[in-house]
């Protein structure tokens, strides 16, 4: 498995012969598009987690889609019908090419060349609390998996501690937002114990606030757990 970071929440996960782009949004256009027409063209599908635009980008949808003639993209179903109807943003994505997938729910993608299977398990339901006021839309988080190789987990904008991230090899996690305080991460990641806690959810502090979050994350994850940041090329592979 080959996780590549493309600023804030969005991840580019290479695992059994797929390319799964997660929660393409405004702050990773430059990013994305970086990669090139190439590898975009091998991207399988786009899973986005919720429907806020720091985790999905309509236009920056569009330029994946019209790269990769076989991309489908995995949705929260309150997103997904949003997606179904074309905006001043981006155009509808067609029926054929858009799965919705509820909290429970599974996708698996045929197994290539030998490999096992790509499977996308939806968990959760809904974001966390932004205030009060706000009212909550859907969150799925995510976990993806080949046969009984190392699971990656994606939590979108929630820190409820699911049982399908307990222990979990490696989880993309929220290390800071608008959302959260610190004292609710940290409990997060004791709670759920996984392998490795991979920081996503930053582009929203300067790199000076990002270091304190990020510190003490460490600092203060249960035994057993690694924070690891990013390196410099933005690639942890397991």
């Amino acid at each position: 498995m080959k996780i590549r970071h493309l600023v804030h929440s969005c991840l580019l996960v290479e695992m059994a012969g797929r390319r799964v782009l997660v929660d393409p949004g405004i702050f990773s256009g430059e990013a994305v598009r970086t990669l090139g027409t190439e590898v975009l063209a091998g991207v399988d599908a786009v899973a986005v987690t919720h429907q806020h635009p720091d985790h999905l980008d309509r236009g920056l949808l569009d330029h994946v889609l019209a790269a990769s003639a076989q991309a489908v993209v995995i949705a929260e179903p309150e997103t997904a019908a949003q997606l179904a109807e074309s905006s001043e943003d981006g155009a509808a994505v067609s029926t054929e090419r858009l799965l919705p997938l509820s909290a429970g729910e599974a996708h698996e993608f045929p197994a290539l060349d030998g490999r096992e299977a790509l499977r996308i398990v939806a968990a959760g339901g809904q974001h966390a609390i932004i205030h009060p006021d706000i009212p909550r839309v859907g969150n799925v988080g995510l976990v993806l998996s080949a046969g009984g190789g190392p699971q990656l987990g994606i939590t979108g904008d929630s820190l409820e501690p699911l049982q399908e991230f307990h222990g979990i090899d490696a989880l993309a996690f929220a290390v800071v937002a608008p959302w959260s305080k610190m004292s609710e991460t940290i409990d997060f990641l004791r709670a759920v114990r996984p392998r490795l806690a991979l920081p996503v959810h930053d582009a929203v502090a300067s790199e000076g606030g990002r270091s304190i979050y990020l510190r003490q994350s460490g600092a203060l994850s249960p035994e057993g757990t690694e924070v690891r940041d990013w390196p410099e090329d933005g690639v942890v592979e397991l």
